[in-house]
């Protein structure tokens, strides 16, 4: 570099500084084409990768975006092949031309001279590791001035070039990292979902959210089959994509996963014990499913398998026990038992006793805005709240979803009421964490009967409760309706 001009050495400095600073692929590039306008007058530079799976270049600044085919990216195509099976390390392109910016300044300028083209000025030099090719740089100036032509200065670029390689190698391993260890969350994640929830209902959108969240070049669709053996979409609430849609009827037990021709589609089995249950499926109008998204999703989906296999064994197992996995409290079946018990106690002793029904407002919203996570928080501190404000001998159970039912022993009406409302105020004033960084408010809407010897059947307590509940709803949400008995 002893022979290198003051010019080409702030320029080679500037383009190291500049490197060694930025944090993302827009800055890079950015900071760069700055850099080599201001010394070279270029009028653009971009950098593409190759994606050896689908056989496409990727914008670096873009990479989620596979360049369509048109007549100059295909030409940038040629190059790279070109130069790629070249084995001079030292070679570009000038307009569609190999040449060696290690010939001597004379020859250089006579290759110059004869492949120019006024209207079409474009450098091309090859981003490379100590093992692979992994893309191109492309230079495009409006002139290629009389600097580019002299051996120092194309010296210069080589070495800028071999800078800009290893800081494009730096990147593709950071962000593979970064993709590695999300991928190892996901994994990890979808396996602790049967530490708290079983229901599939509730177990399926958050594995397809965490998928989704994931693999974020493609839309994420979770089918299971139903009573048929049919493959119906249970998240999220549509798909149009018809490669996918095709794909399901031609899949089967045997099949772990099948891949569009385009590799625009692809769908993995959800299996338990050996049987297709369901599937995970990936698709994108655009984009390519690389071998790293093949790779991820099948192991996601075996990870989705493995756990959706034990929350229905779980599931098995839970119906005889008494409490919910998610809030702690009675589950609707011991709620029943409970309710026949405690009717039969109040009709035999003469003894007052009182039913609260209550629901969270716009919990589906929560849901959707949020994820089902962040619902599984809600249901969990809503619960947390009622039982806080009740005496030991209440009776709080999570009779489904988002609803919840109380029963209040050797309470009158009025007082029930009361403890209606300050459950009511309590779950307005909490403010609930559902991420590290957010919080929520919800509110929740409350009807509350009271049994009288009138009553048929001890569920009649709880439908009058929530007949009030719906009343509640209906008028407003956020309120308590108390049913009066019949005369």
């Amino acid at each position: 570099m002893s022979g290198l001009k003051k010019l080409e050495l702030d320029f080679l400095w500037e383009v190291s500084n500049s490197l060694a600073k930025v944090v993302d692929e827009a800055c890079f590039v950015n900071e760069l084409k700055a850099i080599f306008e201001k010394y070279l007058n270029v009028n653009n530079l971009r950098v593409f990768l190759w994606d050896e799976q689908s056989g496409s270049l990727r914008d670096f600044v873009k990479n989620w975006l596979v360049i369509e085919k048109n007549a100059q990216n295909e030409a940038v195509k040629k190059i790279f092949s070109n130069l790629k099976s070249n084995p001079d390390k030292e070679a570009f392109v000038l307009n569609n031309n190999i040449l060696s910016y290690c010939l001597s300044m004379e020859m250089l300028e006579n290759k110059f001279s004869q492949y120019l083209k006024a209207e079409n000025n474009i450098l091309y030099f090859l981003i490379r590791n100590d093992k692979d090719t992994l893309g191109v740089l492309e230079l495009d100036f409006d002139e290629i001035i009389n600097e580019v032509k002299k051996s120092d200065f194309l010296i210069s670029l080589g070495i800028a070039v071999t800078q800009i390689s290893a800081a494009v190698t730096n990147k593709i391993l950071n962000n593979q990292m970064v993709i590695n260890i999300n991928f190892l969350n996901v994994m990890k994640n979808i396996a602790k979902l049967i530490e708290t929830q079983y229901e599939l209902a509730y177990i399926i959108p958050l594995i397809g959210e965490m998928v989704d969240k994931f693999v974020v070049e493609h839309l994420i669709y979770i089918f299971m089959k139903d009573e048929n053996a049919d493959f119906k979409l249970v998240w999220p609430s549509d798909c149009s994509d018809e490669k996918i849609l095709s794909i399901l009827e031609h899949f089967n037990d045997s099949k772990s996963n099948i891949i569009s021709p385009d590799l625009k589609a692809g769908v993995w089995a959800i299996k338990n014990q050996d049987k297709a249950i369901g599937a995970i499926a990936a698709g994108n109008s655009f984009d390519k499913l690389s071998q790293k998204d093949i790779e991820y999703i099948s192991l996601l989906a075996k990870q989705a398998s493995i756990t959706i296999e034990k929350a229905d064994s779980y599931a098995t197992m839970l119906q005889y026990a008494t409490l919910d996995a998610l809030t702690g409290l009675n589950n609707r079946r011991q709620f029943e038992v409970r309710l026949n018990q405690e009717v039969a106690t109040a009709r035999r002793k003469k003894k007052p006793l009182c039913c609260i029904m209550t629901d969270i407002d716009y919990f589906k919203k929560v849901n959707d805005t949020y994820g089902h996570a962040a619902g599984d928080c809600v249901l969990k501190s809503v619960a947390k709240i009622i039982k806080a404000e009740l005496r030991e001998y209440d009776i709080a159970s999570r009779y489904g979803g988002e609803e919840f039912c109380v029963l209040l022993p050797y309470t009158s009406l009025t007082e029930a009421e009361f403890v209606a409302q300050r459950l009511r105020s309590a779950v307005e004033k909490t403010q609930i964490n559902i991420s590290e960084i957010d919080k929520l408010n919800v509110t929740i809407s409350v009807g509350v009967s009271c049994f009288d010897e009138s009553m048929q059947t001890p569920q009649e307590l709880y439908q009058r409760a929530d007949s009030a509940l719906y009343e509640a709803k209906k008028n407003g949400r956020n309120r308590v309706v108390v049913c009066q008995t019949p005369d």
